[in-house]
C-alpha cells in the first residue's frame, strides 16, 4: 500500500443520507483554516440511470481559478464512489445560497 493509498483510507468519512448534510458542513468548516485556503470541499452528485438512484461523494478540490465560492480546481482525493471521477481531474464548482458547494467534471 502506497502512502497516498493509506492516507486516502484514513481520510474517508461515511454518513447516512439523514446526516449527510450535517457531516458535510462539519467538514466544510475546515476550509477556513489558513492551511486549507487553497482548497474547497465540494459535493458531487451523479444520477445512475441503471440503478435508478443518485450516487454522491464529497471531496476536496485544490483551487486553480476562482475562490472557495466558485471556480475550477483539481480533485485532491481519489474518488471511492463516483469512479468516473479521477484524482487530479479538473472540475468546476459553485456554492449555492444554502452554502453547499456543488461540483461536476469540467468539459471544455
Amino acid at each position: 500500500m502506497s502512502k497516498i493509498d493509506k492516507w486516502e483510507e484514513d481520510n474517508i468519512v461515511y454518513s447516512c443520507p439523514k446526516h449527510g448534510k450535517e457531516t458535510y458542513f462539519t467538514i466544510k468548516k475546515i476550509e477556513s483554516q489558513m492551511k486549507m485556503r487553497g482548497h474547497v470541499y465540494v459535493w458531487f452528485k451523479h444520477k445512475d440511470k441503471e440503478l435508478r438512484n443518485v450516487r454522491q461523494e464529497k471531496m476536496w478540490v485544490r483551487i486553480t481559478t476562482g475562490d472557495q465560492k466558485q471556480g475550477t480546481g483539481t480533485l485532491d482525493n481519489a474518488p471511492q464512489i463516483l469512479k468516473y471521477l479521477k484524482y487530479n481531474q479538473l472540475v468546476k464548482y459553485k456554492t449555492n445560497k444554502e452554502g453547499v458547494t456543488y461540483g461536476q467534471a469540467y468539459h471544455q
